[in-house]
């Protein structure tokens, strides 16, 4: 699959900050390079305790973590703060809806709805709800209807069994494990650039998709 990414309007949907550049890092990379517009908005409250680190200090570090690898991306960037293991409901889905109508997307990036990690499948849901939401005329103090055509989902902490198509990183890997390792407070703790390197040599070689390549599989919406 294809893109013309000059002057293209992409908004990600992260769970935790590092899920974008994981999944999604080089196609993000290869956007930026192409001249995309790209926002990058992180859902759920990364506050957590942490044996080193009270849930507030964790919560400061990922967030300047998160902001620095967005700037890197000259993308805009915007923290939701809906708390961790949401469920999917309106209130939920409000602050989702609102950054779609402002961002107005061709394209909305989010992890995949076959994750290990419960909040990574929760923000699927919450994105495929807000985009069809979105689209309708309904809640006008969230903005005026806007009607996004595509959800591509990527791989963040298990292969999806379903590919729809990948996309060959080679040329960007070396500034994605750059962008990962910016994540300090996670790399410390395990060696996330080995294994988000092992999983696109993997799906590179064995599907010839490049030396490197991300999965995504993709929904697309349509309104009566």
């Amino acid at each position: 699959m294809t893109f013309d990414f000059k002057n293209l309007r992409i908004l990600s949907f992260s769970a935790h900050p590092d899920d974008e550049i994981g999944g999604a890092g080089g196609f993000l990379l290869a956007a930026k390079n192409g001249g995309a517009l790209l926002k990058l908005s992180l859902v759920i409250d990364p506050s957590e305790e942490r044996p080193d680190a009270s849930a507030n200090e964790e919560k400061n570090i990922r967030l300047t973590e998160f902001k620095k690898v967005a700037e890197l991306l000259s993308a805009d960037s915007s923290y939701l703060g809906i708390a961790r293991y949401p469920e999917v409901e309106l209130t939920n889905i409000f602050p989702l809806i609102k950054e779609i109508r402002d961002f107005k997307p061709d394209l909305v990036l989010t992890p995949s709805d076959e994750e290990y990690h419960p909040d990574h499948r929760v923000v699927a849901a919450l994105a495929k709800e807000a985009i069809w939401h979105a689209g309708r005329s309904a809640f006008p103090t969230l903005g005026r209807p806007y009607k996004a055509k595509t959800l591509l989902m990527y791989e963040a902490d298990k292969p999806m069994s379903q590919v729809g198509f990948l996309y060959d990183i080679s040329a960007v890997m070396e500034e994605k494990k750059k962008l990962i390792n910016l994540y300090e407070s996670q790399t410390a703790r395990k060696n996330l650039a080995d294994a988000m390197e092992g999983l696109n040599r993997f799906r590179g070689i064995m599907y010839k998709g490049g030396e490197y390549a991300e999965a995504f599989k993709t929904q697309e919406f349509f309104y009566g």
